[in-house]
């Protein structure tokens, strides 16, 4: 099983931005890194050139969108993230898991100043941000 990081923060907050960053670099370590995206009210589209999904797919082998009704892979089923981590990313070492505020007792970075459990990540050396991913 992969580590689970969860990204949460504010509507624009650089979320999907940090993820790329991250993703690409520990990638260059030799990391297979997966991204699951939450759409809780079901307005993302994943063929949207500069979508959240666009941009990772673009850099990542896997990427997963969760909505309120579906998972686009085409499967559906409960949208609940630990099952999707399991079936389709227990082959990756990280999967990045952008969104879901509401879940407790994950690793999380947290980006802008939303109030959630985890690593606040503005300001912090990137280098920082790596070693508590790889905790």
């Amino acid at each position: 099983m992969p580590k689970l990081i969860f990204v949460s923060g504010y509507h624009n907050s650089g979320k999907t931005t940090l993820i790329e960053k991250l993703s690409q670099e520990l990638q260059r370590r030799g990391y297979r890194v997966g991204y699951v995206k939450h759409d809780p009210k079901g307005h993302a589209r994943t063929d949207k050139e500069g979508s959240d999904t666009h941009r990772m797919f673009s850099i990542l082998d896997r990427v997963c969108l969760i909505s309120k009704d579906f998972v686009v892979l085409w499967d559906k089923s409960t949208p609940d993230p630990f099952r999707i981590v399991e079936e389709y990313f227990r082959d990756f070492h990280v999967v990045f898991l952008e969104g879901w505020k509401d879940l407790r007792g994950v690793k999380r970075l947290v980006v802008d100043d939303i109030p959630l459990e985890g690593l606040k990540v503005n300001n912090l050396p990137f280098e920082e941000i790596i070693k508590y991913i790889l905790e």
